[in-house]
């Protein structure tokens, strides 16, 4: 079926506990705090431990999977599971999904997703049983902790969300959540850098490092004050750029930007210089017959990784012994960088090459730092994530930006789920955010006496009047600014028709100020909403409003029935959409079994293909003519006056 928009209700912030999720690309995490603690002591949050021999408050992003597609263990465990079952050859039927999150940001169809070895599942059943482990992980230590009274009733989840994924992935995220069992009116989507930002204000400035001195460490936060906030992590870094303002709430000065330019960005460049020495053949062989000497290798490499920094003059990694035999550095381009030890159990990298592997990364980053900095006259950054953590990618910033104050957290890669927590108690205190897009509706307009309209199949003739279709109404401009919780341009639709009950409204975003046509290439459909107006004694004058709102990280659009006051109030579900490229394209209706199908040419699309309608009489089926009864001639339209023209905007939902 076409795209359409849910029934999503608001996540209550009076909930006696948050709980937070930060479902990370290489690892994952979560923490909570009651409503008290929040009020006496904002930063008592209790982050898990989830093992004693690392000193971190999170888990590899690792999900194991049976042969019946059943999860079986997740993270370290997940890890050391599916090592012993590759050790002893007990592996094939499993499904090892590790670091599977930057898939919902490079995959054009994010309706299946490749494990480790190449196999398949359903991207939503992964995403949704991974959620349900850490939401179960998180309630059995509630319980240890003695908070038996505190039902799931009572907590206010959080998720975090990279602020530049698309819509669809975070509507994703969120319907993951839900088959989770994470109900929706107890789940809040956080953007990372917001979550992090949060943080940082509330701890203890003189902690962070980095700052020239303690009193600019305190100035960052003061009222007034600009900063871009940089999430590096795993899989994407995030850009955002806020300012405080006089009651201590935060306002987005730009829209996010970034790419997948973190931490893993840097173990794809390493295992190409690995498949240069040993042969790609053979290091895929090596992958397939000995999966838990590669794992180990990847643990191996994120634990190097935490110390290079500029001065590093080399590194080494142990090479697998299925691979010894197989070392001949003269085969990679970079073969004066590299040394293979007379044992061939080892592997050095000297100075020269790790230069030249985190240049690469981190350059990238600090140009479009530059390019934000300069544009907005900002005079500090504020680095977090786990690639943050990076004293490479923390010397780079210092030596690109010897002027600028560049703070960095003591536990930056927590910041996340720390300020998740707090977003989730206060989630109004990101104040405003920017349009990332253009939004609207599509409407039609009755074309004037001499205007020329260059797509003859753009017209449609009704009532006896000519209209042009598919015209974008806009309600948001891209760049504006967007107010918590409040309504933007509102605008007031009459239906065509006397008999007219129902209103759809299909609702469209685009990625310039001025759309001029929804089908332009630079516009992509959402989703429809429908407004009921079943009394049709006022005939043509029965006004419904129709408004978009971004109180949170996601779209709400309310239709109002002006006569009787009802509103319907949604939320989108992107799940019927394909992606290409950036673009989103309806899959094929489904069809339903009691339809009425309306024949006359001005109810085929452009492709001349029969729609259904709803609420009408009969049955039939698309393509088949019906000799019974007489359909009536299903249009849905509206009229609209723009109060800021002389203009009338008819809406047309063709």
């Amino acid at each position: 079926m076409p795209p359409r928009l849910k029934k999503t209700p608001q996540c209550s912030t009076n909930k006696q506990l948050v709980a937070a999720i930060d479902f990370g690309t290489a690892y994952s995490g979560h923490a909570f705090s009651s409503r008290g603690d929040f009020k006496n002591d904002p930063l008592k949050i209790t982050a898990h431990k989830w093992s004693r021999d690392l000193l971190t408050l999170k888990t590899p992003t690792c999900a194991l999977f049976d042969g019946t597609k059943k999860l079986i263990a997740f993270g370290h465990d997940a890890e050391k599971t599916f090592g012993e079952l590759s050790a002893n050859g007990a592996h094939q039927e499993h499904y090892f999904f590790e670091r599977f999150k930057m898939q919902l940001y490079e995959k054009n169809d994010k309706t299946m997703i490749q494990d480790i070895s190449g196999k398949e599942l359903h991207a939503m059943y992964v995403f949704s049983k991974a959620i349900q482990y850490m939401q179960n992980h998180l309630l059995k230590e509630l319980k240890d902790q003695d908070h038996d009274e505190i039902s799931e009733e009572d907590i206010n989840w959080v998720l975090t969300v990279p602020a530049i994924w698309d819509d669809s992935a975070k509507q994703f995220m969120r319907d993951a959540a839900e088959q989770a069992g994470i109900r929706s009116k107890n789940l809040t989507i956080a953007l990372e850098p917001e979550a992090a930002s949060m943080y940082c204000k509330k701890i203890q400035l003189v902690k962070l490092s980095e700052a020239k001195s303690d009193k600019e460490g305190f100035d960052i936060f003061s009222p007034g004050n600009q900063y871009l906030i940089l999430d590096a992590g795993g899989g994407t870094v995030d850009i955002t750029i806020h300012e405080v303002l006089t009651d201590d709430r935060i306002k987005e000065l730009d829209k996010p930007t970034g790419g997948p330019w973190g931490g893993t960005y840097l173990d794809k460049e390493f295992f190409n210089i690995l498949e240069e020495c040993f042969g790609k053949d053979e290091f895929e062989k090596f992958k397939a017959d000995d999966l838990s000497g590669y794992i180990e290798l990847r643990k191996e490499l994120e634990m190097k990784k935490r110390d290079i920094g500029s001065s590093t003059d080399k590194i080494s990694l142990t090479v697998p012994p299925h691979l010894r035999s197989k070392c001949d550095t003269t085969r990679s381009e970079f073969a004066e960088y590299l040394i293979c030890c007379a044992r061939k159990d080892k592997l050095e990298f000297n100075e020269s090459l790790i230069k030249k592997w985190y240049s690469k990364v981190c350059e990238t980053i600090v140009d479009h730092v530059r390019y934000l900095l300069e544009k907005h006259k900002i005079e500090t950054v504020l680095m977090v994530g786990g690639f943050s953590d990076s004293k490479f990618l923390q010397e780079t910033m210092k030596k690109a930006f010897p002027n600028k104050t560049i703070v960095v957290p003591h536990d930056a890669s927590l910041a996340v789920l720390k300020g998740a927590v707090l977003f989730g108690h206060n989630p109004s205190s990101i104040v405003s955010r920017v349009a990332k897009y253009t939004y609207g509706v599509n409407t039609s307009l009755p074309v004037e006496g001499g205007e020329n309209v260059l797509d003859e199949k753009r017209i449609k003739i009704i009532g006896g009047v000519k209209y042009k279709t598919d015209v974008f109404s806009k309600h948001v401009t891209k760049g504006a600014n967007l107010e918590f919780d409040k309504a933007q341009h509102e605008m007031v639709y009459l239906p065509l028709l006397t008999n007219q009950t129902t209103i759809r409204f299909r609702v469209y975003k685009s990625s310039i100020e001025n759309p001029k046509y929804v089908d332009d290439p630079e516009c992509r459909p959402l989703g429809y909403i429908n407004v009921d107006i079943p009394d049709t004694s006022e005939g043509l004058d029965r006004k419904v409003r129709v408004r978009f709102i971004f109180g949170g990280t996601e779209i709400k659009v309310e239709g109002i029935n002006e006569i009787t006051g009802d509103v319907t109030s949604v939320k989108f579900d992107y799940y019927d959409c394909t992606e290409e490229g950036d673009r989103y394209l309806c899959k094929p209706a489904a069809v339903r079994k009691k339809q009425t199908v309306c024949l006359c040419n001005k109810c085929r699309d452009r492709e001349g293909r029969v729609p259904f309608f709803k609420d009408r009489e009969g049955e039939g089926k698309k393509g088949r003519k019906k000799k019974s009864k007489e359909v009536t001639h299903a249009t849905e339209h509206a009229e609209a006056s723009d109060p800021d023209s002389d203009q009338t905007l008819q809406f047309d939902c063709y």
